[in-house]
């Protein structure tokens, strides 16, 4: 009878299942990355100037 062979103990594994999406480093996402964020202060702006608009003038 051979004897049984030890397995190796796997370091630092814990908690990675299948499911589990791989993310490398972040990316910059450069000038056009704040557009959408330009775009929301714009409409606020807007929705803000068109409420003191409607209070002054009736």
């Amino acid at each position: 009878m051979s004897a049984k062979k030890k397995s190796k103990t796997r370091k630092g594994r814990r908690g990675k299942g299948a499911t589990e999406i791989r993310r490398g480093p972040t990316r910059d996402p450069g000038g056009t990355g704040n557009v959408g964020c330009v775009i929301l202060a714009a409409g606020l702006v807007v929705v803000a100037l068109a409420i003191a608009a409607f209070e002054l003038l009736g």
